[in-house]
């Protein structure tokens, strides 16, 4: 299974423990790099010697900073090696999630005129307040959630409320009618036990031509228990019920496709077999399974539709009319 290509992985963190077999299983590694002084294997490379040795990429394995740590590389090994940077997506397959919905919110966030009011509904940590400095910025939660309280699921090691501005139910928070410029609700929905009160709500304290810019899944898996009560919310359901509250959706975009999801699973297999089956797969098994994402890889980009069927989320802007 395992092709010519040599490789030496950046970056030893969390995701490089999910990604290692796999990468193992369809590169030659060289060896292993990091920031920080790391021992892997005794074949832990310095990144100022990096270019000291035979390779043909550096995988960077995190999927966040990826920008970053490739801008850092180029810096130190020189321009002429930037093609020879690549993440896990260009390794195992391009099953991106989160790095797409984090990108659009940001930029509908920017494109907010400044001076207005933007509420965050359900803000949990606040990861979008660093876009807001040019917005009256306001965040709420009901702050109850309390990382691995019951083991169901996939659950946060930790989460932090001590920032939020409101802490109230969702569907009855303590604001003015129409006092809001924009509302701002991501991966919120599937944690509220009846999100159509919430959409009311929403339009509640809306102004006349106000904005709900939101994400939710499509289909997902149960996170963040016990407060999880349904896996996703299909085109349907928001055209079904928005209008009734007044809202028009000028803007609804899928991301992710049938192909993209089977990748982000398979590559989720490792981990739960260990965790469900108490079974460590073997080097036959790990080969099988990188075999399967790189066709999912392939039949992805030969993707002509299949989001309708199935897809990560949906990213949503509507208008107060």
């Amino acid at each position: 299974m395992k092709n010519e290509k040599k490789i030496i992985v950046y970056g030893l963190g969390r995701l490089f423990k999910r990604a290692r077999r796999y990468l193992e299983s369809k590169f030659e590694i060289v060896g292993y790099s990091d920031s920080e002084n790391i021992i892997m294997d005794g074949k832990m490379i310095l990144p100022e010697n990096i270019n000291n040795y035979d390779y043909d990429y550096i995988c960077v394995t995190s999927m966040k900073y990826f920008s970053e740590i490739k801008d850092k590389l180029i810096s130190l090994l020189g321009e002429e090696n930037e093609n020879k940077i690549i993440g896990l997506y260009d390794a195992l397959g391009d099953f991106r999630n989160d790095e797409i919905r984090e990108r659009w919110v940001i930029d509908h966030i920017i494109d907010i005129p400044a001076g207005k009011i933007l509420l965050d509904a359900g803000a949990g940590e606040q990861r979008y307040k660093l876009y807001c400095k040019h917005l009256e910025y306001i965040a709420q939660d009901f702050g109850k959630y309390v990382p691995n309280e019951i083991k169901t699921g996939l659950q946060s090691n930790s989460w932090d409320y001590s920032e939020l501005n409101i802490k109230c139910d969702i569907t009855q928070m303590p604001l003015e009618n129409e006092s809001i410029d924009v509302v701002l609700c991501t991966e919120v929905f599937e944690h509220i036990k009846e999100p159509i009160l919430a959409l009311k709500e929403f339009a509640r304290i809306l102004k006349e031509g106000g904005r709900l810019i939101l994400t939710a899944p499509f289909c997902c898996l149960t996170h963040m228990a016990p407060y999880f009560y349904y896996s996703g919310f299909s085109e349907f359901w928001y055209k079904e019920h928005w209008k009734s509250y007044g809202f028009e959706i000028i803007e609804f975009t899928r991301y992710g496709d049938y192909f993209k999801w089977l990748l982000q699973e398979l590559f989720r297999v490792e981990e739960m077999a260990k965790r469900y089956c108490s079974y460590e797969l073997n080097e036959k098994e790990i080969d099988a399974i990188v075999s399967c994402m790189e066709v999912m890889a392939g039949l992805s980009d030969k993707d002509m539709g299949s989001n309708e069927l199935l897809c990560f989320g949906n990213m949503i802007v509507a208008e107060k009319r």
